[in-house]
């Protein structure tokens, strides 16, 4: 008797066959390769950006300094209290210290009041008060004698400073509550006044780093990007002329006043050297691109090829870290340039 398989066996077995055939399908069918393992393509241009670029050099500042400076009081008596910081900011209008309970007031002028001044006086002591004043907003015209005007805006500042009105004499600006100071801000060498000590009998309350007559740069870099340079101090931009000197008695006012001068200063041996960078004031938009896709390089200038037209002679302005500073000197600006350029053509 014939046994013919049942029902349930034929299906089981075609699902077998077909799962067979499936996998063979699979191993035979090739898969594409992952986009990260396909070998590039190699870019026929190159796109170019834009920096801008201020040339910063790294310098050593050399210091002239002269003899050491102090905030002197002519008040003789106890020292009652004192706002003294030691490497603190000391500003101009500021008060310094109370003598007997009166207060002596920090002032920059171009030179120190010697005088009591009365109303008619003239001359520099007087044009340096106006200014001073003038600087805290009293609105004066400078001219170097004092009038009315200068008379109320000093008895003004004196009393908004704790000088009791009643102290101040009828028509004349003492020189008493004033201590002099060579800036509008100063650094604080050393705190000389000691609460509940009388005055030295120099008078010093404050000691302030050493007076700078000149700066330089030490070694001028060489191949500097031509235009308008400073020296960043810190946080500070100081003016500095064509050969690296800065002599402008505002400008080594602004680094005397920093606290890196006040430090260095204090610790040099021998001539003291600042570090500082020195920049161009007004920093130039450059053109980046790769330093392969330049050719015929001749002292500062180079070719590159635009993707239409012909060569174009570009003046190289620098390199760093694999990338090449240009600028077309038409003004033009490139957008893409072809990697590998026929370097047979010239754009001279």
């Amino acid at each position: 008797m014939t046994t013919w398989p049942s029902a349930a066996l034929l299906a089981l077995g075609s699902m077998v066959v077909a799962a067979g055939t499936a996998a063979a399908i699979v191993v035979v069918v090739p898969a594409d390769p992952p986009a990260a393992l396909r070998t590039a393509l190699p870019a026929s241009t190159v796109r170019v950006t834009e920096r801008t670029d201020a040339d910063e050099r790294q310098v050593q500042l050399a210091l002239d300094i002269g003899s050491p400076r102090a905030v002197v009081t002519v008040r003789a008596g106890t020292v009652t209290s004192s706002s003294c910081s030691t490497g603190a900011p000391l500003r101009s209008g500021a008060v310094v210290a109370r003598i007997d309970g009166q207060p002596v007031i920090a002032l920059a002028t171009d030179g120190p009041l010697w005088r009591d001044l009365e109303v008619g006086d003239r001359g520099e002591d007087v044009s340096g008060l106006q200014r001073e004043l003038t600087r805290f907003g009293a609105g004066l015209t400078v001219d170097g004698v004092l009038g009315r005007a200068t008379l109320r805006a000093a008895r003004q500042f004196l009393v908004n400073r704790g000088v009791e009105q009643h102290d101040l004499p009828d028509d004349t600006v003492p020189r008493g509550p004033f201590a002099w100071v060579p800036a509008s801000e100063n650094t604080v060498r050393s705190c000389t006044a000691i609460v509940g000590a009388p005055v030295g009998t120099d008078g010093v309350l404050v000691e302030l780093p050493a007076e700078l007559r000149g700066a330089r740069i030490e070694t001028p870099p060489v191949e500097p990007a031509p235009g308008e340079r400073v020296l960043r101090i810190g946080s500070r931009d100081v003016p500095v002329d064509a050969r690296g000197v800065v002599s402008a008695p505002t400008a080594l006012a602004a680094v005397a006043a920093l606290p890196e001068y006040a430090a260095t200063v204090a610790s040099a041996e021998g001539v003291p050297t600042l570090p500082a960078t020195w920049t161009l004031s007004r920093p130039r938009t450059v053109q980046v691109l790769p330093p392969t896709v330049l050719w015929d390089l001749q002292g500062g200038d180079a070719c590159v090829q635009p993707t239409t037209g012909q060569p174009l002679r570009v003046e190289v302005l620098g390199s760093e870290l694999g990338q090449s500073f240009v600028r077309v000197p038409d003004g033009r600006t490139l957008d893409r340039v072809r990697a590998d350029p026929d370097r047979s053509r010239s754009c001279r």
